[in-house]
């Protein structure tokens, strides 16, 4: 966690570095005449879940979800500069019984947010946080089970006839226990997009960022987002 910290930090202060240091012309840039925006924010989140010091599901993992799950929230962007821009956002994630990201961080554009096509770099900070659920095998449940059979076993003991169907249902309702975990974890999101320009306040920006995650061991997954804003 504190390697992470670190990285952030170092991150941040490159892309602020890197607005800070450039050339004079850039003072003479324009902002924008909408310099906040707001956006409604869906996409893709893809890659393994993640394992977690909180011991989520079977054998310490948090979750078992893997491949891709879908991502829904928003986000709000205001300009500092016309090549610095503070954004946050937050997304609901459809991984394990539930997951969410919320983070703040600096856009660099590598144009002036005044143009109408503005690639840019992006590095943020926050939390993630997620919800599993994790079923266990009771181990009583042997016996019942035996006592269940015995009866259809040749040579065996055991109970008169044969089981009902409730009996059966009951039996392997018991035979698991389903626990739920929480946990939150810091990180760190690191890539970029572009924002497209529809008119004077409406865009579209297609955005791809790498979720590290500091849960003990670093995990990473990528989120494959696009985002539709108004300006003001």
């Amino acid at each position: 966690m504190r390697h992470g910290a670190v990285l952030m930090v170092v991150s941040v202060g490159l892309v602020a570095a890197s607005a800070l240091s450039a050339p004079a012309a850039w003072a003479q840039e324009e902002k924008g005449q909408y310099p906040t925006a707001i956006s409604v924010v869906g996409g893709l989140s893809v890659g393994s879940s993640v394992g977690s010091r909180f011991g989520f599901g079977y054998g310490g993992d948090f979750g078992h979800g893997d491949g891709a799950a879908f991502a829904v929230g928003g986000a709000l962007a205001h300009d500092i500069t016309p090549r610095l821009t503070l954004e946050a956002s937050g997304l609901y994630l459809d991984r394990g019984s539930s997951a969410w990201s919320a983070d703040a961080g600096l856009r660099l554009n590598l144009k002036p947010s005044s143009e109408s096509l503005v690639p840019y770099f992006a590095v943020s900070g926050g939390l993630y946080g997620q919800s599993a659920e994790t079923s266990r095998l009771n181990p009583r449940s042997v016996d019942d089970f035996r006592g269940l059979v015995a009866p259809l076993l040749p040579g065996r003991g055991g109970r008169n006839g044969l089981p009902t169907a409730e009996e059966i249902r009951n039996t392997v309702d018991a035979a698991f226990t389903t626990t739920s975990s929480h946990g939150t974890d810091g990180m760190m999101t690191l890539g970029g997009g572009v924002v497209l320009s529809a008119g004077p306040h409406v865009f579209v920006r297609p955005d791809a960022r790498a979720q590290i995650l500091f849960s003990g061991n670093s995990h990473v997954l990528g989120l494959f987002t696009l985002n539709f804003g108004y300006r003001f």
